[in-house]
């Protein structure tokens, strides 16, 4: 509400004065900049009631103080000297205006634009939502380019729609800095507001690679086949054929960020966060960690991102029990051993197998450099695995070169588009190619 629900404190005589011209000036409250003309047979009426205005407003009896808060304007509008349709006009306000205002009467808001203090027609303003900070998560009141700068003329890096959820890092100069969806650009502020404090809402985390562990403990397992993981509760669904048996993280502190749900639980799983039904979820995997009889051959004929849950198996020495393809399994447990008795610990596995909705989502949201086309990655086989993304299992790292130069005794290769020196580079991630 932008006007004050206090009425007018007036005297008798001054009341009844203006219920007697009331009516011959048929005075409306409504001042686009195209309704300006006033009949010339009320000109001296509605300057009389201007005057009388003007008199009341000097007493400081009719207008009613409010706390200052900021409105737009809808349409071109006149800032008038009076709240009246025929006081003078002392300027004319842009569309999209943004405006403080300082005190309110009958339909009016005394405001400032241009340097001069007058008034202006509620009919013609709206509320702006309450300003957004740093930190706060926010939301879009429009479709929006997220630019490379601050500013509308640099590089577009994507397009935020209407009621897009974000989070804000910094405002200046009438641009917000936010991070949607693991990338961070710039917006126009005004069209920008805050979150409704309810919850179960969308939260995004600023990473450019993901992983399921990010540091958490409190792990669970999906006891269904092809769950999903969603926005919010009961919201977008961002993967909805999640196998059973995959390694899932709670991540109660970004839970309570995000308004904790009962029969919800906010995740770390497939590399990707949202929210999960606990209905979904047990304490234990129950998937085999024997290799089966199932070929290479056999699990490439598979749809990629598709393959049947008969085909996959969990890898044993592996805290999270991963999914991988089952005929990848036995030369990875070879490989683990020999890497075992070299470092005195299990490899470390990341992801493995992957599903077709899992990397619709990773191409979205990490791009061509990061993720594969979806339908082509080797994970979507389940014949590829990634290790953590540390310094020891990087380009430089003591794991990284043992690997490179011994997986291929074991049917397992980092292949040379990974390289350092090209633009896909990923020391992490290594391919089966066994049979």
């Amino acid at each position: 509400m932008i006007w004050s629900s206090s009425r007018p404190q007036l005297g008798f005589k001054r009341v009844a004065v203006v219920l007697l011209v009331a009516p011959i000036v048929a005075l409306a409250p409504l001042d686009p900049v195209q309704a300006q003309q006033i009949p010339s047979s009320s000109v001296n009426a509605a300057e009389l009631i201007s005057s009388l205005k003007e008199t009341t407003l000097q007493s400081g009896l009719t207008v009613a103080a409010t706390t200052v808060r900021t409105v737009e304007t809808t349409t071109n509008l006149n800032l008038r000297s009076s709240p009246s349709s025929s006081s003078k006009k002392l300027a004319v306000m842009p569309k999209g205006t943004e405006l403080s205002v300082s005190a309110t009467h009958a339909g009016w808001s005394q405001v400032r634009y241009g340097g001069k203090t007058g008034w202006a027609s509620n009919d013609y303003l709206r509320t702006v939502a309450k300003a957004i900070r740093a930190g706060e998560l926010g939301k879009t009141t429009a479709e929006l380019k997220l630019r490379q700068n601050a500013n509308t003329v640099s590089k577009v890096l994507t397009t935020v729609p209407k009621a897009g959820i974000f989070t804000v890092k910094r405002i200046s100069g009438g641009f917000a800095q936010i991070i949607r969806r693991g990338k961070t650009g710039w917006v126009q502020s005004k069209y920008l507001s805050t979150v409704a404090q309810k919850p179960g809402r969308e939260i995004y985390i600023d990473q450019k690679y993901t992983s399921n562990r990010a540091g958490l403990t409190d792990i669970y397992w999906t006891r269904v086949s092809g769950g999903d993981l969603r926005e919010s509760v009961n919201g977008k669904i961002l993967i909805g054929d999640i196998p059973r048996n995959s390694v899932v993280y709670r991540d109660l502190k970004l839970e309570k960020t995000a308004g904790s749900v009962s029969g919800w639980i906010f995740v770390h799983t497939q590399g990707m966060t949202g929210w999960m039904k606990t209905s979904q979820m047990s304490r234990k995997s129950t998937a085999t960690t024997k290799p089966s009889k199932y070929t290479a051959k056999q699990v490439l004929a598979q749809t990629n991102g598709k393959v049947p849950e008969k085909m996959l198996a969990a890898i044993a020495w592996d805290p999270e029990k991963t999914l991988i393809a089952s005929p990848a399994l036995k030369d990875l447990n070879r490989l683990n051993a020999a890497f075992k008795k070299k470092f005195g610990k299990n490899i470390d596995i990341d992801l493995a197998y992957r599903t077709r909705a899992t990397q619709d989502a990773y191409w979205i949201k990490l791009g061509p450099y990061v993720a594969a086309r979806p339908g082509t990655s080797n994970h979507g086989w389940g014949t590829a695995i990634d290790m953590p993304e540390t310094y020891d299992y990087s380009f430089r790292g003591k794991y990284f070169k043992w690997l490179k130069a011994n997986s291929k005794n074991y049917n397992w290769v980092h292949r040379k588009i990974l390289e350092e020196e090209s633009p896909y580079a990923e020391a992490w991630h290594f391919d089966y190619v066994g049979r």
